[in-house]
């Protein structure tokens, strides 16, 4: 069997202001909307896509319940940025609050990547990979994580 990611689903508090942000600050490409039905409620839906490919589902519904139970959670999606300083000047053009970093992150590999996975981290030996990270807040309260993953070699 042969299991790949489709894409990932985010709910939002309003689709057009997700939509925009996505495409407008993170440069995503919009590829449609349409509606649903969610049981017995109506259900905005976006799907937006980055250059290397990341599905997102934007997702809205009247009962805003969901959203900010999602919002609460510290789960997060990642984008990878080829520079931190370039994403970091974009979010503050467009008054994004930064919530934690940017800061180098050292990951440390328990077993060497294999060249199979090396779309993962940009890799310099079998130790690990030196990373910067960066956390913000999408519209809908979504938590985001930038990695810029080419820092270089643990040392």
């Amino acid at each position: 069997m042969n299991i790949g990611t489709h894409h990932y689903g985010v709910y939002c508090k309003d689709i057009n202001e997700s939509i925009d942000f996505y495409v407008e600050v993170l440069g995503f490409r919009h590829l449609f909307s349409t509606m649903a039905m969610e049981g017995d409620k109506p259900l905005k839906m976006a799907w937006i896509k980055s250059n290397d490919g990341v599905v997102i589902e934007l997702l809205e519904q009247e009962d805003k319940a969901t959203i900010d139970a999602a919002a609460a959670c510290l789960n997060h999606l990642a984008v990878r940025v080829d520079s931190m300083d370039d994403i970091v000047a974009r979010l503050n053009e467009c008054d994004v609050a930064i919530e934690a970093g940017p800061f180098d992150a050292l990951c440390e590999f328990d077993r060497p990547l294999g060249e199979e996975d090396s779309d993962i981290f940009q890799v310099y030996g079998d130790g690990g990979a030196k990373l910067k990270i960066m956390f913000f807040r999408g519209p809908g309260g979504e938590r985001i994580e930038a990695v810029q993953d080419d820092v270089g070699p643990l040392s």
